[in-house]
């Protein structure tokens, strides 16, 4: 699983290869830190219904209490108009399926903002209260109510959600591929603080967003943070290209979308 950290050390970074070898800081500490509002709220979503599947058992990590109890979870599925599907597991603490029914909707419409293949690595996504940052596994994301609205709040939540699906989607077949380990040595720097501290398990999902904005939204992207980010990781900014290539639709379709139960 991954999570959001802030801060990180001043002074050169050292990368382990044949030998230490001293590099430039990154030029930014970590994507949950920036302002940048890549993804925006009124962007189209694929979202096309969220269907209610009442209260279901379900195990599910909560950073709350260091363990991944079985709560018998609100689950809703939320189907998207390209075919893909995600189970939404809300924790019963939101006391009743109203209430739950409003979290889910929520973060299934951001999802739905998200590029199809980054969406349909998703299995699940679940719903906690608190102030936790989010994190994420092959297939899953968890959050927490309480740091949705943070995010929410400097209009960054979309951005929290694509790191994270970078994870469920993309961390198993790339974070570790030949490919990708060699784009990182080529640049010989990191984008991103974070991502230099946890170079096999945040680079590829701190980068990537950076990439998504250069690639698919240059306007919303400041030409002098644009200039940072292509001269500190051109190589990893070419492999994301062809995960995320600028001249295909980011929404495509993968399945015949699933009829509603909510019509």
């Amino acid at each position: 699983m991954a999570w959001f950290r802030a801060g990180w050390g001043a002074g050169l970074w050292l990368v382990a290869a044949a030998g230490a070898v001293a590099q430039a800081p990154p030029p930014y500490s970590d994507t949950a830190g920036t302002v940048f509002d890549i993804l925006r709220t009124d962007d189209p979503s694929a979202l096309q219904c969220l269907d209610p599947m009442g209260q279901a058992a379900r195990q599910i990590w909560d950073k709350r209490v260091d363990g991944e109890p079985v709560v018998q979870a609100f689950v809703f599925m939320a189907r998207y108009v390209d075919g893909t599907n995600i189970e939404i597991a809300v924790n019963p603490e939101f006391e009743t399926a109203a209430k739950a029914l409003t979290e889910a909707r929520r973060f299934a419409f951001s999802l739905g903002q998200l590029p199809t293949t980054l969406r349909q690595g998703i299995e699940r996504f679940s719903i906690h209260q608190g102030n936790k940052s989010f994190h994420a596994g092959t297939g899953q994301i968890v959050v927490y109510a309480g740091m949705a609205d943070h995010r929410a709040s400097y209009a960054h939540l979309e951005e929290s959600l694509f790191h994270e699906a970078v994870h469920a989607s993309w961390d198993e077949p790339y974070r570790l591929s030949a490919e990708w380990q060699a784009a990182q040595q080529a640049d010989g720097r990191f984008l991103t603080g974070y991502g230099a501290e946890n170079p096999d398990r945040e680079d590829l999902a701190e980068t990537a967003l950076f990439a998504f904005a250069i690639l698919h939204h240059p306007d919303r992207f400041p030409p002098v943070d644009t200039a940072d980010t292509v001269a500190a990781v051109p190589n990893r900014i070419a492999f994301i290209k062809t995960l995320l290539p600028p001249d295909q639709p980011l929404q495509f379709q993968v399945a015949e979308a699933m009829g509603c139960l909510s019509g």
